[in-house]
């Protein structure tokens, strides 16, 4: 027969194992969950690679075409596509004495294959010299080295303010289209 005594110290061996196995199954959980805060968000399934701090280069036998940065990217093997986010900014490399322009948007899609360039949202072109093309959406056509639009487009250069729909503009020799519903506005020159 077992003493009453032993039964005391069995039940009280017991309660201590069954408090130590409670704690150390909260201490698990505790750690687990804050192990989980850590852990960096999964990618959707057509992301292949995602990247903070981008930078892409495009260079031609006679020197860099543009320069393309952005926050973060995300590229999408599927499609052939790297998304683009937090702050685009498309630098193309001016020839001559023409400058750079500077071409910024919220968002874009790079087109890994063709090298086109879509911006999306609030577009905002400038150059060197002072020229701003304003529209909502465009694309960067890398075969053509042009940027066009189908939106509303505003150009002003200097006292010349161009308004209008659709556009193109050839980087190379600064031609500008607007292709309809055009209107003008030309400030006059000061008085001497």
């Amino acid at each position: 027969m077992i003493k009453p005594n032993k039964i005391r110290q069995l039940l009280a061996l017991f309660i201590v194992f069954a408090s130590i196995s409670i704690v150390a199954l909260i201490a698990y959980k505790i750690y687990k969950v804050s192990l989980l805060k850590e852990l960096p968000r999964i990618l959707p399934k057509n992301i292949d690679v995602s990247l903070k701090q981008i930078h892409l280069t495009e260079t031609m036998e006679d020197g860099k075409k543009w320069d393309l940065f952005a926050e973060k990217a995300e590229y999408d093997n599927t499609k052939e596509i790297t998304h683009l986010t937090g702050g685009v900014r498309l630098v193309i490399t001016g020839e001559g004495n023409a400058g750079d322009i500077t071409v910024t948007a919220p968002s874009a899609d790079y087109h890994n294959n063709s090298k086109d360039v879509s911006l999306v949202g609030d577009v905002l072109a400038k150059s060197a010299s002072g020229m701003e093309i304003t529209t909502k959406g465009a694309q960067y056509i890398a075969e053509r080295n042009m940027i066009v639009s189908s939106g509303r487009v505003r150009y002003t250069d200097g006292k010349l303010t161009l308004e209008g729909v659709g556009m193109e503009f050839r980087l190379q020799s600064r031609d500008f289209s607007i292709l309809s519903a055009v209107t003008a506005d030309i400030l006059p020159r000061a008085a001497k």
